[in-house]
């Protein structure tokens, strides 16, 4: 079940990072990104 899980939030960062870039909404690059976590990736997306 926990793999599971973590796929799915994979895949949930997945897309954050991706839409964070490619709206141009920061000037982080994918590297820095993913040392995010899904609350932090969320919470940027939600400021914009």
């Amino acid at each position: 079940m926990s793999l599971h899980l973590r796929t799915a939030v994979e895949k949930l960062k997945d897309h954050y990072i991706q839409h964070l870039i490619k709206s141009k909404m920061t000037n982080e690059s994918e590297e820095e990104l993913r040392k995010l976590t899904l609350t932090e990736l969320k919470n940027l997306i939600n400021r914009y």
